[in-house]
Parts: structure tokens; sequence; C-alpha cells
């Protein structure tokens, strides 16, 4: 464990490996030239929840029919092959020195958009439970990296997690609202605010749209959601 968090300290002060291939960081990023362009970059997806689409629509079908409850969702990167390895290497396996190379892809993603300027950045929480397994929280460790590079702050004990859900991948689409419905609670006024969920990955959208209900209970009068990835 000392190991790990060693390893993670010095990889966050002295970069200068890809964590992809190994190779040499390219200058202001953690990624080498050539894996940092060979990413899937997400450049054409639906307009309110970030979606993948094959050509530039304002929505897709799915939130044409039932619109989510956030106004506008952003992604860097589609969740595919490396971005996977990513993710889960610093979701499972306490490779906490890349949420700073996902944080980057995020607000590089955001900075500059209009939108982007928020009052407060909401971390996606994790169960108290889930949170001691685990010893951190990958959607807050991303969010410190976009909030220090926006220069928004993080409302990071606005929201809770209240109920022990079920991982979401593990579920069939069908069983995901249900699963994280009433999941979240919010203990603070947000009357007026412009908010922002922070999260590494959305897949069905299921998870952000729950904590996003709860932010509009609070009062928050516009959401955004900002992920990592879009599956």
């Amino acid at each position: 464990m000392v190991n790990q968090r060693w390893n993670a300290i010095v990889a966050w002060l002295w970069p200068g490996r890809c964590p992809l291939c190994r190779g040499r960081s390219r200058s202001g990023g953690d990624l080498c030239h050539g894996c940092h362009g060979a990413l899937p970059w997400l450049h054409t997806a639906c307009q309110r929840c970030a979606a993948p689409l094959a050509s530039a629509a304002r929505a897709c079908g799915q939130c044409q029919r039932k619109p989510p409850p956030f106004a506008r969702a952003y992604a860097a990167v589609k969740y595919e092959k490396p971005v996977d390895r990513l993710v889960l290497n610093l979701k499972y396996h306490r490779r906490l020195e890349l949420a700073r190379t996902l944080g980057e892809l995020l607000a590089t993603c955001l900075e500059g958009r209009a939108d982007a300027v928020v009052d407060f950045i909401v971390p996606v929480p994790l169960h108290p439970a889930r949170l001691r397994e685990r010893g951190y929280n990958q959607s807050l460790e991303i969010a410190r990296v976009v909030a220090r590079r926006l220069g928004a702050p993080i409302a990071a004990r606005a929201a809770r997690r209240v109920r022990a859900t079920a991982a979401q991948t593990a579920l069939p689409l069908k069983q995901r609202a249900r699963n994280v419905r009433n999941a979240f609670a919010v203990d603070q006024s947000l009357r007026g605010k412009k908010v922002a969920i922070v999260d590494d990955v959305m897949t069905s959208g299921h998870t952000v749209g729950a904590l996003a209900k709860a932010l509009r209970r609070a009062g928050a009068k516009h959401i955004s959601v900002w992920v990592v990835a879009r599956a």
C-alpha cells in the first residue's frame, strides 16, 4: 500500500512516461504525442447526452423521446481502447496518478466553452461503504484536476449516496434506472446555481440522471454533466 501511494506521488510530481506506452510524455501532458493523437476522441455527439453519433445532430432519438434531467453533457473521448484501460486502472487498481491524465483530457474538452462556467462542480459520490473499501473516489480525483484548470469550486460534500447500489455495469440496461432511483441526497440549498456533475464514464446515463434530479430538487437552475468518456 505504501509503495503504491509513493509511486502515485512520484508520477504526479515528476511525470515523464506515457501511462499507455511508457514512451516519453509530451510537454504539458502525461500521454505521449502518439498515444494522445490516437485516442478515440468524441467529435460528433448528441448535444444533450453526449452519445456518439455518426453525423451531427442536436439530439439523439432517445433524448428527443425522453430528454434527460440535465441540460447538456460533455465527454472528451469514447469509452473504447485504450481509454478503458486508463479508467479501470484508476478505478480499481489504485493508479491515482491517472486521475490527472483523465482530468486533463476532460478539462481540455471544456476549456473555452461558455457553458463550462459553473458555480459548483459536484463529483458523483460513492456510498460510504464503497468509499471505505476503495479508499478514494475516482470521480472526485478527476474533478480536482478539472476544477484547478477551470477555476471552479468543488462541492464535494453537497451530495451523498444514501443507498449502496449494485454496480451499474453488472445490471441489464432495463434495471439500471431502478437501481439508482433515489440513491442520492443533497443537503444544501443550490437555489439558482449552475452545477456540473463530474464522473469518469457515462454509459446509460442513469447514475448522473439520478444525481441531477436530486440537485434539481435542491434548487439548481442549470445542471450539466462532464465525463471523461462516453460509452
